[in-house]
């Protein structure tokens, strides 16, 4: 999504400027970035959901692929980027999540629904424990 930013330039006319998303969050702090990451994969994981309920394979891997990514990649690096030194049991727990939504990916090629509801069961109950534990110290550390 790119932004149009009108303004001022010179005193004789406004400019128009687009500004890309990248552009945007560099100036965002991190913790805005985790935040909005954190909305879009809660998005995604009801889509992934649903497209689970009607049984559409491409939808399926489509949003487990965006979950792979906005979870497994882009959340963990930015939590791990904020909080220095994180345990290695929050290492663990994302490692599980990745492996199950590779998994739900790797099932959608055989539409084996058994399975892909068994991974997907997986990459929530590996999310909640996340949340059970980060989501609370990071909300203690707050209180401080």
């Amino acid at each position: 999504m790119s932004v149009a930013l009108t303004g001022l330039i010179s005193c004789k006319k406004a400019v128009e400027v687009a500004v890309d998303d990248e552009e945007i969050q560099a100036y965002m702090s991190e913790e805005e970035t985790l935040k909005l990451a954190m909305k879009r994969t809660s998005r995604d994981t009801r889509r992934l959901a649903n497209a689970l309920k009607s049984r559409d394979w491409i939808e399926i891997e489509m949003w487990a692929n965006e979950l792979k990514q906005g979870i497994g990649v882009s959340c963990v690096n930015l939590y791990i980027k904020n909080h220095p030194g994180v345990s290695g049991e929050f290492l663990i727990l994302s490692d599980r999540f990745y492996n199950a939504s590779n998994r739900l990916i790797l099932s959608c090629k055989k539409r084996d629904v058994e399975i892909a509801e068994a991974q997907f069961g997986k990459m929530i109950k590996s999310c909640e424990t996340c949340h059970e534990g980060y989501k609370k110290k990071d909300n203690n550390s707050d209180d401080k």
